[in-house]
């Protein structure tokens, strides 16, 4: 709860996240497609990353899959279950998919896990300098469109991060778990 909190509390959520909207256009008399993602301040997104992954990251408390297995194992509400199995199933697939667009480039398709994993681990957070090149070749062939692909995936997943911690709210102030003493 602690993070989903810290996470709403960030400039990003409130401003660019909020209002996300990407256009792409084509123009057929010149074979000229274009892309245009918003402007994120790069100090905003990396404030944001910084308690973002805390839920991606597996050795982490706040690691989501953690907390929705252990939230389905103890919530007593069979509907909030089901919710919840929701949720676990939109964020592994906002993982896998493509979005409402599938991209590739250079036959690499550009899932939400690849991108999370690029930027996350070849620019924020580490030094994997393969990563960083990786990024790089695929932000050479088109910068706008792996930046939306990856604002697209962060921010399906901040949806689902707040929509299971307004759950786990719900659960704990009307008692809908019940943890059981080993």
């Amino acid at each position: 709860m602690q993070r989903a909190r810290e996470l709403h509390e960030r400039r990003l959520v409130r401003t660019a996240l909020a209002q996300l909207k990407f256009t792409i256009s084509w123009n057929s008399a010149s074979q000229l497609l274009r892309y245009a993602s918003p402007r994120i301040d790069e100090e905003d997104l990396r404030s944001f990353l910084l308690t973002f992954r805390h839920f991606v990251s597996k050795n982490e408390p706040a690691f989501i899959d953690r907390v929705l297995n252990d939230c389905m194992r103890f919530m007593r509400s069979d509907h909030y279950k089901e919710e919840l199995a929701k949720a676990r199933d939109e964020w592994r697939n906002s993982f896998l998919r493509m979005g409402p667009i599938a991209v590739t480039i250079n036959q690499r398709k550009l899932t939400g896990e690849y991108l999370l994993d690029l930027w996350i681990n070849g620019v924020y957070f580490h030094n994997d300098s393969d990563k960083a090149a990786e990024l790089h070749r695929l932000i050479g062939a088109s910068y706008s469109l792996v930046k939306m692909k990856f604002l697209e995936t962060i921010s399906t997943l901040t949806q689902v991060i707040f929509y299971v911690a307004s759950v786990v709210e719900y659960g704990l102030r009307e008692d809908q778990f019940e943890f059981k003493r080993e």
